[in-house]
């Protein structure tokens, strides 16, 4: 979404799973990002974007006092990044669903051995809608 992809207007849709989209995220999550987007896009350009997103009220961010324990939980129990640990933990705490961009072996491994005990999709997997512009 951050980098403007085409595959990101497959969450810039409303109306994509049946309802308006509520987007939650945390801090841990934002610092990934800017991270990812820093190698990219340079650092001034990655804050910029990271800024821009959290000034929009597009996302929701969740207090890292409500996620912390659930992600060191996760972490503990499953061969996961910290990055996904937050991500999983974000849904369960706001009762939302987990998005990820695409399935990574480790979360796919994990997904196999243990069921989650929250719902978790992929961009790769989700309808396209429209054309991109």
């Amino acid at each position: 979404m951050l980098l403007g992809t085409p595959g990101s207007r497959i969450i810039s849709d409303p109306l994509l799973l049946g309802s308006p989209i509520i987007a939650y995220t945390c801090h841990f999550n934002l610092s990934e990002a800017e991270y990812v987007l820093c190698r990219l896009l340079g650092r001034t350009q990655a804050r910029s974007k990271v800024d821009n997103l959290v000034r929009s009220n597009y996302i929701n961010l969740t207090d890292a006092g409500r996620l912390y324990a659930n992600a060191a939980e996760i972490k503990f129990e499953r061969s996961l990044a910290l990055g996904e640990c937050y991500t999983v933990a974000n849904a369960k705490v706001t009762g939302s669903i987990a998005l990820f961009a695409f399935q990574e072996e480790e979360l796919k491994s994990e997904m196999e051995r243990k069921p989650f005990d929250v719902e978790i999709l992929f961009i790769e997997g989700l309808p396209r809608t429209g054309s991109p512009s």
